[in-house]
């Protein structure tokens, strides 16, 4: 009898732990103000942290990230605009203060959309790559549909509130992190402030995202609102070997949300800090061999493998830390970067005498 009553007790233990755990968890995800977010690893897109991320919401400004990462895939940045009445129809909230007439770069564009959230910017850049509003809407909807972005629809460059313009967490993680693969756009959108030229005339914009200013590991990306949308914003940290990618929509305390998801996101990840060694055959030494070497500080979600390519034969004389090959770095078989195999020592030629 008392076997089964010990079982019974063990039995309730177990569904209290199970209840509270379970407890314990949903407070965690419901701890972010934000109605929408999400964190994925930018490499493989595994998503790290989640709380209705596939739902469609406003996304305010952080519209400009596919505004800008289209101006940085199509168009020339050297080109002067000339700015038109037209392309500044409609254009409020934030801006570079653009007026007809002026001129501007199509990159200063660019910077003044990141950094300064310039709507008015946004809209130039639009005519400038498509001639029209509604042609460059079309444009990001295709960028939209091939980047994997599928609950989102653009009507706007600017990202001011429209009736059909949408998208979802995830979505713009997505999109994040397709844009931060671009030399150049991830270069601006981690510019805490810079200098643009409008007639000539020099101003400087700052990135409303302050994150980059607390952050050293943060690069980005693009902060959003609206009184429809709330609060919006897209960050970007570097993490060992990875980049996290973060969006959250429609928060009140969106800097502290981003540091909680940022915290929460790390502990997915697995380390390793390694040196590999490579014997590789050596001509005109004293030595037929040589060993080589390669070390790395990596984080992976779930499965780590190396690639090693190296020279078969190496000639002395050769120099310290000379590269003889790469070891190339995968998580959960996705490409994640790289590090040189190298000569740890100088190697002399070897020398006879008579």
């Amino acid at each position: 009898m008392w076997v089964i009553v010990l079982c019974k007790k063990i039995i309730i233990c177990l569904f209290v732990f199970c209840y509270l755990s379970s407890v314990t968890v949903y407070a965690q995800s419901e701890s972010v103000s934000a109605n929408y977010a999400v964190s994925i690893d930018m490499a493989t897109k595994n998503i790290l942290y989640d709380k209705c991320s596939n739902e469609k919401a406003s996304m305010a400004s952080t519209t400009k990230i596919m505004t800008c990462i289209i101006a940085c895939k199509q168009g020339d940045f050297d080109q002067t605009v000339v700015v038109t009445d037209e392309m500044l129809n409609g254009t409020e909230g934030s801006l570079i203060y653009l007026k007809q007439g002026d001129s501007i770069t199509l990159y200063d564009l660019v910077v003044g959309a990141m950094l300064a959230s310039g709507n008015d910017a946004a809209n130039v850049i639009a005519f400038v790559i498509s001639g029209s509003i509604e042609e460059f809407c079309n444009l990001m909807n295709e960028y939209a549909k091939n980047i994997g972005m599928k609950n989102t629809n653009f009507e706007t460059p600017s990202g001011l509130d429209s009736k059909n313009h949408y998208s979802t967490a995830y979505d713009m993680s997505l999109l994040g992190a397709y844009a931060l693969n671009d030399e150049t756009f991830s270069s601006i959108c981690k510019m805490q402030s810079a200098e643009i030229e409008i007639n000539g005339e020099a101003q400087t914009v700052y990135n409303h995202n302050k994150l980059l200013s607390i952050d050293e590991d943060c690069v980005g990306i693009k902060t959003g609102y609206t009184d429809n949308s709330g609060r919006c914003l897209v960050s970007a940290y570097k993490y060992k070997s990875s980049t996290i990618i973060i969006v959250t929509l429609c928060a009140s305390d969106d800097w502290n949300d981003h540091k909680k998801i940022l915290d929460f996101s790390k502990k997915k990840y697995r380390l390793t800090s390694q040196t590999e060694y490579f014997e590789l055959d050596i001509v005109g030494a004293q030595n037929d061999k040589i060993v080589c070497e390669a070390s790395f500080d990596v984080s992976y979600i779930s499965s780590f493998d190396k690639k090693a390519y190296f020279y078969p034969i190496v000639y002395a004389p050769i120099l310290k830390n000379s590269k003889v090959g790469v070891l190339e770095l995968y998580s959960d078989e996705v490409y994640i970067g790289s590090v040189d195999i190298i000569v740890p020592e100088s190697v002399k030629a070897w020398q006879t005498t008579k």
